[in-house]
């Protein structure tokens, strides 16, 4: 049986466009900050919990709306990316992950210790130096890319 999870993940920035990574407890890797979005809970607004959660930032989406003049339902903020994750490398437990760009509120970080037990903010050099997954790089990368054009 195949088990399919939404997730949501904050590829943060602040002012320096520095990028808010975390350090696993369970997975032993550095990652941005996301989660399982809760039942009855719009992915918008889980990846802005899970950020604030785990390292006490707040922040805000990055606009990436089509902006379509709609009057009887509501645009919810489009994710960067949406990727399909096998977390158990068999196909039976996957993360499907709304991937959003994001800006901090607050630069200064309090890591929530029973998950996070490292938080900084890199650059996307010293991302690439980090134990990490190889999708995590380069969705990065391409999340610099993006922010360098807007």
């Amino acid at each position: 049986m195949i088990n399919n999870h939404f997730t949501a993940t904050g590829i943060v920035f602040n002012s320096k466009k520095e990028i808010l990574m975390i350090h696993h407890n369970k997975l032993h890797v550095w990652l941005p900050p996301g989660g399982h979005v809760d039942d009855n809970e719009l992915p918008d607004d889980a990846v802005l919990r899970e950020i604030f959660e785990e390292t006490g930032i707040r922040a805000e989406i990055i606009n990436n709306k089509r902006s379509l003049p709609l009057t009887d339902c509501k645009e919810l903020e489009i994710p960067f990316v949406i990727l399909l994750e096998d977390m158990e490398g068999d196909g039976t437990h996957n993360h499907i992950d709304m991937i959003y760009l994001c800006k901090a509120i607050n630069e200064d970080y309090v890591p929530q210790e029973i998950e996070v037990n490292g938080i900084g903010w890199f650059s996307f050099e010293q991302i690439k130096e980090l134990k990490t997954f190889d999708n995590v790089i380069k969705t990065i990368s391409q999340a610099v890319e993006f922010i360098k054009e807007d």
